[in-house]
């Protein structure tokens, strides 16, 4: 749809595409420079994002090969114009259920040490600009299953959005099955 030109432009270009909640609130005061830009998403009912720099661009979903011995997160091994990425799962990554196919599933793809990985998620919403005094550490109330993956929780409009840590989403040696991991963990 138009939204799919709209994100493929805008992370083509990197420009800021001008909102109109930018023009209510932007354009009469100059515009801060220290506002962290997050690409949102949904995983079931919240709201989670990532920071624009780390994502390549939005995709449809791709077709993935199951890759043995790997976790149940992880989806497989997929191709998407060339650039091979594994692509997990990220409702089951962060224990909150599978992600079920819709029209609106989106793979991010990301890039985290410097190769692609494609992260599946129910819905992409908005690009949106946080200042640093609107985040918040996670508090110690967050179920610990979580807690590793959140970097922090942001307040834009009166919604909380979870701001995820990629390195820990991302930590390749939990892709594999405990019992194929090489080091021996210890008990």
């Amino acid at each position: 749809g138009d939204d799919d030109v709209l994100w493929q432009a805008l992370l083509a270009t990197g420009t800021q595409v001008a909102t109109e909640a930018d023009y209510e609130h932007g354009y009469k005061r100059e515009m801060r420079s220290d506002l962290l830009r997050y690409v949102t998403f949904m995983i079931g009912h919240e709201i989670y994002g990532l920071p624009i720099e780390q994502i390549i661009e939005i995709s449809i979903v791709f077709p993935t090969t199951p890759v043995p011995r790997t976790s149940e997160f992880v989806l497989g091994i997929g191709n998407m114009r060339g650039s091979v990425m594994p692509v997990i799962d990220l409702a089951r990554r962060l224990r909150l259920g599978v992600c079920k196919p819709a029209r609106e599933t989106r793979v991010l793809i990301v890039r985290h040490l410097d190769e692609p990985h494609g992260i599946v998620v129910d819905r992409v919403l908005e690009v949106i600009s946080l200042p640093p005094e609107e985040m918040e550490n996670t508090p110690g109330g967050i179920g610990s299953t979580r807690a590793d993956f959140i970097l922090g929780l942001g307040r834009d409009r009166r919604r909380l959005i979870i701001i995820l840590d990629i390195a820990t989403v991302l930590a390749e040696r939990d892709f594999l099955l405990p019992k194929f991991r090489r080091e021996r963990a210890a008990s």
